[in-house]
C-alpha cells in the first residue's frame, strides 16, 4: 500500500522518467494550471503519442457514469506496458459512486495509472481521505501574492527564456495572480520580443497592445489620488471585461505596499535598501515612496477599509460592480484625517 506523502511536481516526472510511475496519483486543490500543467506532462511520458486511441482515456466526473471509469482501468493496456485513465472533477461525483471506487483505490492494477483530480475536495469524506492516505497525493494551492513575480521568473525559465525582475513585477501587477493569464500573457511576449532576458519595456508595450488600460495604472492613479484619471480607468476596465474582484485583490495589493512605503519613507536608506524592505524592484521603488506621500497613516487605513469594504460589496451583490469600485476611488482619492 503507498502512503500519501509530500512530493513536488517535479518530483513526480523524475521519478516518472526513472521508470518508477505509481499506479494511482491524487491532484487537488484550486490552482487548476499547474495541476493540468503535471497531468499533461503524465501523459507524455507515460503514453507514447502513437498509443493514445487505445491507452489513454480522460473523463469529467460530471459527465461519465463511474462504471465506464472503473471498467477502463480494469483493461489491460494495448501493445503499450500501461494505460493512463484520468478522472478529473472527482469532487462532482455523486456519493453514490463511493462504495463502486474504493476497492479500485485500494488495489489499482499495475498496468494501469489512474490519476484522479478534484478542486475543492471535502477531506472529511472516506473518498479523498483514502485518496490521501494511499495515492501519490499533491495539493495544489494558489500562491500567495508575494510569490508570483517569482513565479513568473521560474516558468519563463522552464520556458527557455529569462524576464527581469521587474519586468516580472510590472507583469504581476498588470495581469494579476491567475496562472492560467499570466502563462497566456507570456506566450504573447515570446511571440512579441525575441530579447532574452525580457525588459519592463517589451511587457509595458505588450500590454498596452493587447489589454488597453491595466489595474496596474488604476492603482497608480489612485496612489496619487488622482479621481478623474481613476474614475475614467474604471470605465475603460469595465468596458474592457475586467473583473472587479481581481481589480480589488490588486489594489489590496497596491495599498499594503504603500503602507510598507510610508513607514520606511523617514528612514535614510538606499533605493536597493528600500525596494528590499517594500519587496519590490528597484526600479518601482521611488514611484511607491513618492505615492505613500501623498497619505498619512490615517488616510492609509481609510484606503485600506475601503477596499476591504469595497471586496465585501462586491462578493455579496452589494451593488452594480463599477458603482462599487467608482465608490471606492472616491474613497482613497478625497480621504482626509
Amino acid at each position: 500500500m503507498q502512503r500519501a506523502r509530500k512530493i513536488s511536481p517535479a518530483q513526480v516526472l523524475s521519478a516518472v522518467k526513472k521508470g518508477a510511475a505509481s499506479s494511482l496519483y491524487y491532484f487537488y486543490g484550486q490552482e487548476d494550471f499547474q495541476r493540468d500543467q503535471l497531468l499533461n506532462a503524465l501523459i507524455e511520458a507515460l503514453v507514447e503519442p502513437e498509443a493514445r486511441p487505445f491507452n489513454l482515456d480522460i473523463y469529467r466526473a460530471e459527465e461519465v457514469e463511474i462504471s465506464q471509469v472503473i471498467s477502463q482501468v480494469l483493461t489491460f493496456p494495448l501493445m503499450a506496458p500501461r494505460r493512463l485513465v484520468a478522472l478529473k472533477n472527482a469532487d462532482r461525483l455523486p456519493d453514490a459512486a463511493t462504495p463502486e471506487l474504493l476497492p479500485l483505490i485500494a488495489s489499482p492494477p499495475e498496468t494501469t495509472t489512474l490519476i484522479v483530480t478534484a478542486t475543492k475536495p471535502d477531506g472529511r469524506k472516506k473518498l479523498y481521505a483514502e485518496l490521501r492516505k494511499r495515492a501519490v497525493a499533491i495539493e495544489f494551492r494558489p500562491p500567495y501574492d508575494s510569490e508570483i513575480p517569482a513565479w513568473i521568473q521560474t516558468h519563463v525559465k522552464t520556458l527557455g527564456r529569462q524576464i527581469a525582475p521587474d519586468a516580472a513585477h510590472l507583469l504581476h501587477m498588470s495581469i494579476g495572480s491567475n496562472l492560467r493569464e499570466l502563462d497566456s500573457e507570456i506566450e504573447k511576449l515570446f511571440v512579441a520580443t525575441s530579447a532574452n532576458p525580457i525588459a519592463r519595456e517589451h511587457v509595458s508595450e505588450v500590454i498596452d497592445n493587447t489589454r488597453g488600460v491595466t489595474v496596474f495604472e488604476l492603482a497608480d492613479a489612485l496612489g496619487h489620488r488622482q479621481l478623474g484619471k481613476a474614475q475614467a480607468m474604471i470605465g475603460r476596465l469595465r468596458e474592457q471585461g475586467e473583473h472587479p474582484a481581481g481589480t480589488v485583490a490588486l489594489l489590496v495589493r497596491h495599498f499594503a505596499i504603500l503602507r510598507r512605503a510610508h513607514w520606511v519613507s523617514g528612514q535614510r536608506l538606499s533605493r536597493s535598501a528600500v525596494a528590499s524592505r517594500l519587496k519590490v524592484p528597484a526600479f518601482f521603488a521611488k514611484n511607491y515612496l513618492d505615492q505613500a506621500r501623498n497619505f498619512d497613516d490615517q488616510t492609509l487605513w481609510q484606503a485600506h477599509e475601503a477596499l476591504l469594504d469595497a471586496d465585501n460589496r462586491l462578493k455579496s451583490s452589494g451593488g452594480p460592480p463599477h458603482e462599487i469600485l467608482a465608490h471606492l476611488a472616491y474613497c482613497i482619492c478625497r480621504a482626509s484625517p
